[in-house]
């Protein structure tokens, strides 16, 4: 079971969360303290609190019990953004925009606003 507290501190981690922030998502109540005993293997989660979890960070429940070495970031995304990522000119996007520093990349987010609200004034 300890591998079980080791894929909610991953997930947890890739999320940049820390443990009161993770444990405030999760529906239902449960504290800091105990999402750090269950990342350290001193407590363990029922099955229907890594449901819960997993429901809230996109996750499979059989993901806590596979063998496997790491999780996809692609998992953790939410399914709404996982569908844009099979667009290859967001793909495209995405990776032009990363060369960008923080205030070229404002430009750019402010230009797709206002492509986007053009184009819905356009379907009114």
């Amino acid at each position: 079971m300890v591998r079980v507290g080791k894929r909610l501190k991953i997930i947890r981690k890739r999320l940049g969360l820390t443990q009161k922030e993770f444990a405030s998502r999760v529906p239902g109540r449960i504290e800091q303290t105990y999402v750090g005993k269950l990342e350290q293997g001193r407590q363990y989660p029922s099955l229907q609190l890594l449901e819960r979890i997993g429901r809230t960070f996109n996750v499979s429940l059989g993901y806590f019990f596979e063998d496997h070495s790491f999780l996809k970031l692609f998992d953790l995304l939410p399914e709404e953004v996982r569908g844009l990522l099979d667009d290859k000119r967001l793909q495209r996007l995405l990776v032009l925009a990363g060369g960008l520093n923080g205030k070229d990349l404002e430009k750019v987010c402010r230009i797709v606003e206002i492509l986007t609200e053009k184009e819905k004034e356009a379907e009114a």
